[in-house]
C-alpha cells in the first residue's frame, strides 16, 4: 500500500505544476490583454487631445485662413495600438484627386446609408449654432396660358412652312396679317402653392401641361406665349428678382459637349454655378462657433469648406455627386 501511494505522488506533483504553469499563463494573457486595452485608451485620449490641440490652432487664424483650413483624418499603421488615426492639418483648395477620392470612400463607404447620416451630421452642425437656412415658397395663381397655332398643313415642321412663318412675321410688324392662326389654351386658370423644404411630384397624361408649368415656374416661358395671373416668390414677382438664381429647369433632352467625360462635364458645371450662398453660411457658421467654443467634426467641416471655395478646377462636390 506504502508503495503504491509512492507511486501515486509523483503524478500528483505533475500535475499540481501543471496547473501552476497555466494559471501563471493564463496570468500572463490578461496582463496582455489589460496592457493592451490601457494602451488603446491612452491612445484614443491621445488622439482626441491632439485633435483639440489642432482644432484650437485653426480657431487662432485670421478668417480667410480659417474658412480655408481643416483637418483631414487618416488611418495610419501603429505596431502596438494597431491602426492609428492622424489628424492632419490641410489647406482645401490644394487637395489634390487621391486626396479628395480617399476622403469620399472613408466617409461613404456604403453610399445609400453613409450618404442620409452625412446630411443629418451637417444638419446638426447648423442647428447646434442656431443658423435657419433660407427657403422659398412658390405660388401660383389663377395662371392662364394661351398660344396662337397653325392649323392643318401649316403646323407640320417643314423648310416651306419655316419659311412662310419668317416672310409672315415680317408682315405682321407691318401691321398685315395673313396667316390663319387658332388660340390654344394650355393651362386655364390654375393656382396652387409649392411649399419649402418638401419634394412636391406633379403627375398628368401626356400634353397637359406639365412642362409648360414648370416653365412658367422657373421663368423660362416662351416670349411668344400669353401669360395671365401671377407666380411668386415669397411674396416677390418674376420681374422683382431674377429667377434664374433660385429656380432650375432640367429638361428631359440632354444638352452636353460630347468630347468631355462625365467628371468634366460636372467640374465645368460646378464652376458655372458658382458656390452661390454656401461661403457666406460657412463664414456665419464658423463665427457662431468660434465664439461658442464649439469645435466641428472633422469631417463634416472639411466637406463644407472644400465646396465653399471658388476657383478650384476640380471641386468635391463632383467627386461626391460620382460617389
Amino acid at each position: 500500500m506504502d508503495d503504491f501511494e509512492r507511486g501515486r505522488n509523483p503524478s500528483k506533483r505533475t500535475e499540481h505544476s501543471s496547473i501552476v504553469r497555466s494559471l501563471s499563463r493564463s496570468s500572463w494573457i490578461m496582463e496582455d490583454v489589460f496592457s493592451g486595452s490601457m494602451q488603446s485608451r491612452r491612445s484614443g485620449a491621445g488622439d482626441e487631445d491632439e485633435e483639440a490641440l489642432k482644432w484650437a490652432a485653426i480657431q487662432r487664424l485670421p478668417t480667410y485662413d480659417r474658412l480655408r483650413t481643416s483637418i483631414m483624418q487618416s488611418f495610419v499603421d501603429h505596431e502596438i495600438v494597431g491602426n492609428k488615426v492622424e489628424h492632419r492639418q490641410v489647406d482645401v483648395t490644394k487637395l489634390d484627386m487621391n486626396e479628395r477620392q480617399k476622403f469620399i470612400d472613408m466617409l461613404f463607404k456604403v453610399a445609400e446609408e453613409d450618404n442620409e447620416k452625412f446630411l443629418k451630421k451637417l444638419r446638426n452642425r447648423i442647428d447646434k449654432v442656431g443658423i435657419t437656412l433660407p427657403t422659398v415658397e412658390v405660388r401660383y395663381q389663377q395662371l392662364t396660358i394661351e398660344a396662337n397655332c397653325y392649323t392643318g398643313s401649316r403646323a407640320l415642321p417643314s423648310l416651306p412652312n419655316v419659311a412662310r412663318n419668317i416672310a409672315e412675321s415680317a408682315l405682321d410688324m407691318l401691321g398685315i396679317t395673313l396667316a390663319k392662326t387658332t388660340n390654344l389654351t394650355i393651362l386655364n386658370e390654375v393656382s396652387g402653392i409649392i411649399k419649402p423644404s418638401r419634394m412636391t411630384l406633379l403627375l398628368g397624361p401626356p400634353s397637359s401641361g406639365k412642362t409648360t408649368l414648370l416653365l412658367a415656374l422657373a421663368g423660362k416661358l416662351d416670349q411668344s406665349l400669353r401669360v395671365k395671373g401671377e407666380v411668386t416668390y415669397n411674396g416677390y414677382r418674376l420681374n422683382e428678382f431674377v429667377p434664374k438664381k433660385t429656380s432650375a429647369y432640367i429638361s428631359q433632352n440632354d444638352v452636353h459637349v460630347g468630347e468631355m467625360t462625365v467628371k468634366e462635364t460636372f467640374d465645368f458645371s460646378t464652376r458655372c454655378q458658382g458656390v452661390g450662398t454656401r461661403y457666406d453660411l460657412l463664414s456665419e457658421l464658423a463665427r457662431r462657433e468660434k465664439d461658442a467654443g464649439i469645435f466641428p467634426e472633422a469631417d463634416v467641416d472639411l466637406f463644407m469648406k472644400a465646396t465653399a471655395m471658388e476657383g478650384v478646377e476640380s471641386s468635391l462636390i463632383t467627386d461626391y455627386t460620382l460617389k
